[in-house]
């Protein structure tokens, strides 16, 4: 399935880079740069979309899928958020990005 929003969106694959320490706490996921030493926290939507990441790379378009599956959310509206939630993480280095 192709992107209406965003062409990119199926192309990139997303991964946690090596140095990021991570745990869920309840709703919530906490990560640790230790290239850095800064914490980060992810609310119960983006801890699911990071637990997801743990168990493997995936793309954006697998991730929308999901959360739409999950969330009563139409993928108009839940893809300019993942994307930007994408985006920060990798911006934070926290995320890694290659092409398939």
């Amino acid at each position: 399935m192709t992107s209406v929003l965003h062409p990119l969106i199926g192309q990139r694959l997303y991964r946690i880079r090596e140095q990021v320490l991570h745990t869920q706490l309840e709703e919530e996921a906490v990560l640790l740069d230790l290239e850095s030493g800064r914490y980060f926290s992810l609310n119960s939507v983006g801890g699911r979309i990071w637990a997801q990441l743990v168990e493997r790379p995936r793309t954006s378009e697998e991730l929308l899928t999901d959360l739409t599956e999950q969330y009563d959310v139409s993928r108009e509206k839940a893809e300019p958020d993942l994307l930007a939630l994408l985006e920060d993480l990798v911006t934070q280095k926290l995320l890694e990005v290659t092409d398939r």
